[in-house]
């Protein structure tokens, strides 16, 4: 039933090629391919469930088209020559199987080269600032020869006609995000005097003569997509949108058949990956402007934030864009387009936009892509449901995400399971979302779970669990995600008035706050309760023991686009920041903390916000060792870490039971 999604469940065309619905899964890097960039068993699985999940269109991640410099990450897809077709041959016709069509996106990295292999090239020799990433040194920019030029124009149309020749439906061009082609474009970037730079005409020539080679080697009954930034957000010099407009005239001349509109670079992660601290469809209003104002008659594609089919329904029913690409949606649902299709969109796995699996665990730790809420995303040939080999008497203690997916996963195996939560369902997930203006979508999530604990008719307890009451139930296996407790500061003055726990604030005391706020810590928690408060007309000041070396890096978490986002709206809100400080005794009056140095230095306050962080609460799992059948711990109470862990294990232990 798709009567509430009218216009993003109708039939519609990318050139000659018929889409059964309007929502395309956006080309994301996996680092599922081998080292020399060929199809894999583990991409074949990961895109097979993709395509079971309904979508319209399936881009596949972008693949480089040569040997020479263009491969940006390690286990990146890459097209550059005929040993490459027969892997994606196979990738083709699995997804076709499913009845859904497929396209690949082409690239060249430029300076996008997560890799330590020069070369990085651009339009013009100079440097690619890394500085908001952290205490990096800048990449050194090749500029790149006439010669070199036309030859990545043919390596493009080369990779194009050999996308053509594995069977799938179109190619997609990658001219955005900081990309070769994009840096073309950018002022910023391409400095160079001749026909390939200066001029807005010069400076799209090379993207354009790509094109255009493309489109000769595929032929005129190929559908041939462009993605584009309608800005990078560079302070200096950016991509304007009226550029973008131009641009996209001149892509729909040259004959491309769809436009995708998107924005931001590596270095603005943050805008090209919003993270919960930004709205909704942040990019939006750059696909509607070009579809306003371009006059351009192909369809554009509109991405960035769009994760409830509620929201994708309003931008087309209101002609923002003609299509709707999820990316990181449809990692946490492949099936996001098939349970709308079914009426039951109460079902989707909701996108959190915390960019743990996607990005802090592959920038931070070289590691392939996954989903902190969805456990066997990178894992479908791995984490298969396991048949019940005997039903079971099972209770989960701690309705937080971990409790919440252990007892939605026992119970669609078949087991009796019984929920143990004193408060309302959610656990940490209530905490972590105190101030929705701030973190706006992990309400998604405890909705999407409290549904499904109805729907599947778990048993819910709303008592705590102690030892006695979970001996006495008669469970044949206990689950255990009760979480973790705050780590408690002991100095002078602690017990005062108007000194708080984080958990305080998160937990309803936010409102009790003074006009003049310390907040002592430097993690991500701290930094959000300051912002919150900040963004309140309060004024505030974080203390943080951070920072002795790295300075401002050292604060805000190490998940990259996150980091940058809270930094941002932290200096715009005028929040104090006051590195390498330890506490040493709350007064009535504020605080005093000393420097490395030994030095003291006394910051006044209404209100001491101590953020020490979590450790986790292990006396319930250890006193129920022996006392019931089979005690598995999960999340916080074993190390406490982010949702991510909690859903992973929870998943792991109710399929293991």
């Amino acid at each position: 039933m798709t009567s509430n999604f009218p216009n993003l469940m109708s039939v519609c065309y990318i050139g000659n090629v018929e889409l059964k619905n309007r929502i395309i899964t956006a080309p994301l890097w996996t680092g599922f391919a081998d080292r020399d960039g060929s199809v894999t068993p583990r991409t074949i699985a990961f895109y097979t469930e993709k395509a079971r999940g309904g979508s319209g269109l399936i881009t596949i991640e972008y693949s480089y088209v040569d040997q020479v410099g263009s491969k940006s990450a390690h286990g990146q897809l890459g097209i550059y020559d005929d040993e490459c077709v027969p892997g994606f041959a196979i990738l083709a016709q699995t997804i076709h199987d499913q009845g859904v069509k497929c396209a690949v996106q082409i690239a060249h990295a430029g300076a996008m080269k997560f890799l330590p292999i020069a070369p990085w090239l651009g339009p013009s020799d100079g440097f690619h600032d890394l500085s908001l990433m952290g205490p990096l040194p800048p990449l050194p920019i090749t500029g790149m020869t006439r010669e070199q030029i036309f030859e990545q124009i043919n390596a493009f149309a080369s990779a194009a006609e050999r996308v053509k020749k594995a069977g799938f439906d179109m190619v997609d061009i990658h001219v955005a995000h900081g990309y070769l082609l994009t840096e073309f474009l950018s002022t910023h970037a391409n400095k160079r005097d001749d026909e390939y730079g200066g001029s807005l005409e010069n400076r799209m020539r090379f993207p354009i003569e790509v094109v255009s080679a493309v489109r000769q080697r595929v032929g005129a009954d190929f559908p041939v997509t462009v993605r584009i930034n309608g800005t990078d957000y560079a302070p200096d010099s950016p991509i304007t949108i009226d550029e973008a407009i131009i641009f996209a005239k001149k892509l729909e001349e040259a004959g491309v058949d769809a436009i995708h509109v998107s924005g931001g670079t590596d270095i603005y992660l943050d805008k090209l990956a919003t993270p919960t601290y930004l709205k909704h469809g942040f990019n939006v209003y750059l696909a509607e402007t070009v579809k306003k104002k371009a006059g351009v008659k192909v369809p554009i594609i509109a991405t960035g934030g769009i994760t409830t089919p509620a929201f994708a329904e309003e931008i087309l029913r209101d002609g923002r864009a003609d299509f709707i690409a999820l990316g990181r949606p449809a990692l946490a649902d492949p099936s996001w387009a098939r349970k709308i299709e079914e009426g039951r969109p109460e079902d989707i796995i909701p996108c959190i936009r915390c960019n743990d699996g996607c990005l802090r665990r592959t920038i931070g730790f070289s590691r392939a892509t996954s989903c902190a809420v969805n456990p066997r995303m990178g894992f479908e040939t791995i984490r298969v449901i396991a048949p019940l080999k005997e039903k079971k008497r099972v209770a989960i203690i701690g309705g937080g995400p971990g409790g919440m997916e252990a007892a939605r996963l026992a119970a669609i195996r078949g087991h009796d399971v019984t929920l143990y939560e004193k408060r309302r369902l959610g656990g940490a997930l209530i905490e972590a979302s105190w101030d929705t203006d701030l973190k706006r979508d992990i309400p998604n999530l405890i909705e999407y779970y409290q549904t499904q604990m109805k729907k599947l008719d778990v048993k819910i307890v709303r008592k705590e669990a102690t030892v006695n009451s979970i001996a006495a139930g008669g469970f044949d296996a206990v689950i255990v995600a009760n979480g973790a407790i705050s780590i408690k500061l002991d100095i002078p003055g602690i017990d005062k008035l108007h000194v708080y726990e984080a958990l305080d604030v998160t937990g309803g005391k936010d409102k009790d706050l003074g006009n003049t706020i310390v907040v002592v810590g430097g993690g991500v928690l701290a930094c959000e309760i300051a912002l919150s408060q900040a963004k309140k007309g309060k004024k505030v000041t974080i203390t943080a023991p951070e920072g002795c070396y790295a300075g401002e890096y050292e604060i805000g978490g190490d998940n990259y686009p996150n980091r940058l986002a809270l930094m941002e709206q932290l200096k715009e809100n005028k929040v104090g920041i006051n590195l390498c400080l330890l506490p040493k005794e709350i007064t009535d009056h504020g605080i005093i903390s000393t420097d490395k140095e030994g030095k003291e230095r006394e910051f006044k306050a209404d209100s001491i916000v101590v953020c020490r962080g979590f450790e986790p609460d292990k006396r319930l799992s250890n006193a129920l060792k022996g006392k019931v059948k089979q005690v598995r711990p999960i999340g916080d109470c074993v190390q406490a870490r982010f949702i991510y862990e909690a859903i992973h294990e929870g998943w792991v232990a109710a399929n293991e039971i």
